[in-house]
Parts: structure tokens; C-alpha cells; sequence
């Protein structure tokens, strides 16, 4: 069974006749390395219309701009999140995708031997852990996605390396990284 090994997001599309579902769930760090502090909401969508709601526990957490207030900010960046990955096509249904920043990549913006010069845009990594849900709750690890933007998170490259065919870019995922990466968590 998967279990969380950083501070992201896991999303999982739930589908039935009537409405369609994202669930959302929020992995902070517990401490010492325990991502076991999850808040978990879900974004119900009607079947062919964009009509949507977040439904969430409001005593739970979800502080996601750093603003220290609970607000429609944070609401509505979750739900553009959720919308996001309810429109991209790249994870089916019957998987989930557990979305963290890599760490920064210090080397680059720094180097004591170089003379300073201006600073570059900064690059910024997400891992996109993809899971087999078809098992209910017992989610199994299926592949990893990486997506690297050097333009401050105006774009993405997104990459699967294939143990068969190589590197492949992957496309569609845009909306989903620049949702993400707008969260704090």
C-alpha cells in the first residue's frame, strides 16, 4: 500500500450516473517526517454541467495562501485545483495522483565562485505520483510523472521515464501544475 512521503496533494475522480466527484486530500507534515496530518474534502460536480460545490469539515485546516485566514481564497484555490484535474485527461479514472514540489535546486541559483548576476527565473519541480485506486483505499504506487518549469511556473515539461520506451513528454497537465503550485501547504 502507498503511503505519502512528503507535504502534497492527493486527488482521486470518482464517477457515478448523477455527479461526479474529485476527492482532495491535504497531506501536511505530522513531524518527523510523518505525513499523517490529512485534511480530506470533496468537490462534487453535476453530470454535464460545470455546477460545483466544495464540501469540506469547516473546522479542518485548510489554510492553502498564506494569509493565515481561512477564506474563499483558499476555497476557491482548492476548487480550481479540483476543476483541473477533473479536466485533464492524462490520469484515468480509477487513479489517483499525489502531486509535491521537489526541493529547490540551490546549485543553480547560487554559486560562491560565479560573480552574482541577475537572477534567473525560478525553476520549479513537482512529482506526480500516479496510483492504481482500482482497490478502493488501498492505493498502489503505478508510475511518476516530473514536471520542471524554468519560467517561474509559466509553463511545464512533464516527463514519464518508460523502463521500456524511454522518456516521454506528456501534455495536458498545465492547468493542474500552475493550480498547484499557487497552494501553501
Amino acid at each position: 500500500m502507498w503511503t505519502p512521503g512528503d507535504t502534497g496533494v492527493f486527488l482521486q475522480r470518482v464517477e457515478t450516473p448523477e455527479s461526479n466527484k474529485i476527492i482532495i486530500r491535504l497531506v501536511r507534515e505530522q513531524g518527523a517526517g510523518l505525513y499523517t496530518n490529512i485534511t480530506t474534502m470533496a468537490l462534487h460536480i453535476t453530470a454535464g454541467t460545470e455546477e460545483h460545490k466544495l464540501d469540506y469539515d469547516p473546522w479542518s485546516d485548510i489554510d492553502v495562501i498564506p494569509d493565515n485566514n481561512i477564506d474563499e481564497k483558499d476555497v476557491d484555490a482548492i476548487t480550481q485545483l479540483a476543476l483541473a484535474f477533473y479536466r485533464q485527461s492524462v490520469v484515468d479514472v480509477g487513479y489517483g495522483a499525489f502531486l509535491s514540489l521537489e526541493p529547490e535546486d540551490l546549485v543553480d541559483t547560487f554559486d560562491p565562485d560565479k560573480p552574482v548576476g541577475p537572477v534567473p527565473p525560478q525553476r520549479i519541480g513537482v512529482q506526480i505520483e500516479v496510483l492504481d485506486m482500482e482497490d478502493g483505499d488501498e492505493s498502489e504506487f503505478d508510475y511518476a510523472l516530473t514536471a520542471l518549469s524554468v519560467d517561474d511556473g509559466a509553463s511545464f515539461i512533464v516527463r514519464r521515464i518508460d523502463p521500456y520506451t524511454g522518456i516521454v513528454r506528456i501534455q495536458g497537465l498545465d492547468d493542474l501544475l500552475k493550480s498547484f503550485i499557487k497552494l501553501k501547504l
